[in-house]
């Protein structure tokens, strides 16, 4: 009853209904073994009770072989661990103060975006495929399928479906936040004694400035609040007609008795493309804040706004955003392109876009880059914990900006397949990651959502103090390798209805459910694969059909050539989700408990809180109303609150 969690295991039987044991996790496979037919293994697997599940899986022992044949891996509790010597200063057996805590988010990033995992891009993130080798990479690290949903899961480390925000895209116009009761991660942070910024992606509320992040625990937020906007000259999107930045404080009193919220419209940063604005402003307050010898630990958020395309203007960074090997890099591309000699017009119009993609990809790899540099220089490295991801997967339709790639794995952005749902995702730590850990490789699966609960235990709280239906698991330990991976399910999306059961369509939802190594998707879209070769012409709107196809917040689009259909698959043994296991007659049992845990998780008081978001989204989404356009003219045409109801 002293272990740390005990507490939340106490109220937390789903944990406990789901006993999963990984024999031996295997790697996502590169593309050149992805087709490949796999060696013949076993599988036993055994269903106790209507609920309770027991996986046991062998893995293709020839295919990890030969993914690591170049050097020595030392396999435990779900870490590979190369003997190669320590890339990376620090100790971490030394006794030291809290920990910094550097979160830095990219907006859209793809499995085929980063430089480890590319087969087209390899070398348009060189400084983050080097720090990943310095540090330990995820592979099994879960998202939410959009901006809002996956944004609010790291805020308040609660799945989408508890806040109703599953798929909730919000604009500049909606009458919705996230409840004032969700006490969000910069909030635990600054009780733990921690200064908070905040810079970039917002997008989880400020119709009321009670939403706003400087009023949710930053004490200094710079930013954006619409899901995409130009890189410089800011506009919230193609018809919105508002420019979208903004600059908030929260400050205490002279006597320390109450905290003032203040905020202004960025007019001030009109025509700073933003990844440059958001280093230079890293930078300033990084170096101001760590001139004070008392300083306190800092946790920031990088909310980068690359590589977000969907119509942004103005996506081609700065010249001095790129440094000589990125710009001779993209030369290479372009002789690559002119070497290969005839191709359709199509291809060569996608091939461009990917390269602005590549130039959009370094401006953040550069971003990093100065961030860690920084850090170094105020004497803090030692003693800060960096963590890289992206929000969501990537949107490979070139035709409405730069595309992402999520390549081998399924779909897209707007998905619940892999390509939507499984992100890259690094962390890096010098003296807070054990030398035996750098350079390895972490096949827990983790989520969004154990972000906070991670932070904070790192912060010296225990999350077994947070909310009771926080979902985050404390997976610091779990990824140094130390023990193993504390989560074994992820629920990303459930219906609305509390009395829904399968087979009754009370409501146009879905589910979205991954227990140990198998994923339930029941009432989803049909789509497909994008890959990034020539000839592949998977790559325009009307092919995507998880962008085509949405869930429009709670009801189905009746878009002529939409196929919804239900999957089963063995994620494990195939990340690119190519064989439907659904209509398999030996796994009738396991998806019969599936839907069962689905249709408890919908009854479940405990959730009904999630259900109330609808109301006010329906009230006031995409609604001409002067409500807002009076309150945004009056700020200089500029996104800001307009004074709708919160909602506690």
């Amino acid at each position: 009853q002293t272990q740390k969690g005990t507490k939340r295991d106490a109220r937390r039987p789903i944990q406990l209904l789901y006993q999963t044991q990984y024999m031996d996790e295997k790697p996502l496979l590169p593309k050149s073994l992805m087709d490949q037919e796999s060696s013949s293994f076993s599988r036993k697997w055994l269903i106790g009770g209507a609920i309770a599940i027991s996986l046991l899986v062998l893995s293709n022992k020839e295919s990890q072989a030969s993914l690591t044949s170049n050097f020595k891996v030392v396999t435990t509790n779900g870490n590979d661990l190369t003997t190669e010597d320590s890339l990376a200063p620090g100790d971490a057996t030394t006794s030291r103060s809290l920990p910094n805590i550097f979160l830095f988010t990219c907006d859209d990033m793809g499995w085929n975006d980063i430089g480890y995992n590319s087969d087209d891009l390899s070398e348009a993130t060189p400084f983050m495929k080097a720090l990943a080798k310095k540090g330990i990479t995820l592979t099994h690290y879960y998202t939410q399928p959009s901006c809002t949903p996956s944004r609010v899961t790291m805020m308040t480390g609660k799945f989408a479906y508890r806040n109703g925000f599953q798929n909730h895209e919000l604009l500049h116009n909606d009458y919705t936040g996230v409840p004032l009761s969700n006490k969000m991660m910069p909030e635990h942070m600054k009780e733990l004694g921690y200064a908070t910024l905040g810079f970039g992606k917002w997008n989880i509320g400020h119709c009321n400035s009670r939403y706003l992040p400087s009023a949710r625990g930053f004490d200094h937020f710079l930013g954006y609040l619409c899901p995409g906007h130009g890189y410089s000259d800011h506009n919230c999107g193609t018809s919105a007609g508002y420019r979208d930045m903004i600059e908030g404080w929260a400050t205490k009193s002279k006597d320390g008795t109450t905290t003032n919220y203040e905020w202004t419209n960025g007019s001030p940063y009109l025509g700073t493309y933003d990844t440059l604005l958001y280093r230079e402003e890293t930078q300033k307050a990084l170096r101001k804040h760590f001139s004070d010898d008392d300083a306190k630990p800092m946790f920031m958020w990088l909310a980068q706004h690359g590589m977000h395309s969907e119509y942004d203007s103005d996506p081609i960074p700065p010249s001095d955003l790129l440094n000589e090997d990125n710009k001779e890099y993209l030369k290479a591309l372009k002789k690559r392109l002119d070497e290969e000699g005839k191709h359709s017009d199509e291809y060569t119009k996608f091939f461009k876009m990917r390269m602005i993609t590549a130039s959009v990809l370094m401006s953040l790899d550069n971003s990093l880059k100065n961030l860690v540099e920084t850090i170094e220089d105020v004497g803090q490295l030692s003693n800060s914990i960096i963590f890289v991801n992206s929000d969501n997967g990537a949107d490979p339709d070139y035709t409405q900006g730069h595309p992402g790639n999520n390549f081998p794995l399924r779909s897209e952005k707007f998905s619940y397949y892999e390509g939507g749902v499984r992100v890259p995702a690094f962390v890096y730590g010098p003296g807070h990651i054990p030398i035996k850990s750098e350079g390895s490789t972490y096949h827990g699966m983790m989520h969004h959502v154990d972000l906070l609960t991670t932070f904070y235990s790192l912060g010296g709280g225990d999350y077994g103090d947070l909310d009771s239906d926080v979902d985050g698991m404390d997976q610091w330990a779990a990824i140094k390798g130390d023990t193993s991976s504390p989560r074994t399910e992820l629920v990303l999306n459930l219906p609305r209805s509390k009395t829904w059961k399968m087979g009754e369509q009370l409501t146009s939802e879905g589910i979205a459910l991954r227990i140990g190594n198998y994923k339930l998707l029941h009432n989803h879209v049909n789509d497909s694969w994008f890959s990034s070769e020539p000839g592949k012409n998977f790559h325009t709107g009307d092919e995507m059909m998880a962008a085509k196809c949405q869930y429009d917040f709670y009801t189905i689009s009746t878009t002529s050539g939409c196929v919804f259909d239900s999957y089963l698959f063995n994620v494990l043994d195939d990340p690119s989700e190519k064989t439907n296991l659904w209509y398999d007659s030996d796994y009738t049992d396991l998806k019969a408990s599936m839907i069962a845990h689905a249709e408890h998780l919908a009854a479940a008081q405990l959730n009904d809180y999630g259900k109330i978001i609808p109301e006010y989204y329906e009230r006031g989404h995409g609604e001409d109303d002067s409500t807002y356009t009076d309150a945004f003219q009056a700020h200089g045409d500029y996104v800001v609150p307009f004074d709708c109801d919160v909602i506690h």
